[in-house]
């Protein structure tokens, strides 16, 4: 568990909630070094529309409130194939979802039509990166106030795209789960408020600028979102993978507060935590 971030609980888990929902799982194993089938059924029924939320099963269980958004959801994808897929995973959080090929074909009296503005960068080598951010930056010259921009890119480019462009990033595929995650942090809501702008926080929230924060998580993922969390304090915010790449950070910077995942590779969060507090300043 220690190499890969685990507690060996994640199929007793996944069967407890399976069979809270009316359902089934179950493997079949093709022998040693060969790996196993999983498979799992729900009984699940037709909504009347794709935004409308599953009502609680029989059991108790209630389905999450998917966040809602105010305005439609632009996606820019110069993959049409995927243009079916993407409006189906966005209707279920605004209600017109359009898709243009390229940032170019999007004028900018449009914006004020979207609370989201998705962009799928190409994962084909990152020679069209340049030509993207070109057209992303004459569009997104002026954004409207409430508009929020994030990106999807394939895992083994995403610490790139994040260096080259400058809105949140998720790696592709991604789920309902993490899209829902990340537009929490945005603000959305379902009763008409808009969402916050990038690089702003909430008034709600007080102005922690002065504050230094560290994140230990070997997920990706958890650091997006995360991090996304903390900036709406417009707290300063570094992220370490592993146990050994904290402890090295803290020696170097002042953190206010660190948050540390327990199970991370090379060093886990107790061990790491612990010599964190023989290191000067950090005893408290």
């Amino acid at each position: 568990t220690r190499q890969f971030g685990g507690t060996g609980l994640g199929l007793s888990i996944c069967k407890q909630l399976t069979e809270l929902w009316g359902g089934e799982i179950g493997l079949e194993s093709e022998g040693a070094g060969k790996g196993c089938h999983f498979w799992f059924t729900f009984p699940l029924r037709e909504p009347a529309s794709v935004a409308v939320m599953i009502d609680a099963h029989p059991s108790g269980v209630v389905a999450p409130l998917l966040v809602r958004l105010p305005k439609a959801v632009a996606v820019v994808d110069a993959l049409q194939e995927r243009k079916e897929a993407m409006v189906q995973l966005f209707q279920r959080f605004a209600d017109r979802v359009v898709v243009f090929r390229s940032a170019a074909e999007i004028p900018g009296s449009r914006l004020r039509e979207f609370s989201l503005l998705l962009v799928v960068i190409p994962g084909s080598g990152q020679s069209s990166w340049p030509q993207v951010k070109a057209h992303l930056s004459a569009l997104l010259a002026d954004p409207p106030e409430e508009l929020r921009v994030m990106g999807f890119v394939a895992m083994v480019d995403l610490q790139s795209a994040e260096e080259v462009f400058s809105f949140p990033m998720l790696p592709k595929p991604a789920t309902v789960a993490q899209v829902q995650a990340f537009l929490s942090t945005a603000g959305a809501t379902g009763d008409g408020h808009g969402v916050s702008t990038t690089g702003s926080f909430p008034s709600r929230c007080a102005d922690l600028s002065s504050r230094r924060v560290l994140v230990a998580d070997d997920i990706r993922v958890n650091q997006i979102v995360f991090s996304e969390m903390l900036k709406q304090w417009n707290l300063s915010v570094d992220l370490a993978s592993n146990g050994l790449d904290a402890v090295s950070m803290c020696g170097q910077h002042a953190y206010d507060v660190v948050f540390m995942d327990c199970h991370m590779p090379v060093l886990n969060g107790f061990d790491a935590t612990r010599r964190i507090r023989q290191l000067e300043g950090f005893a408290r």
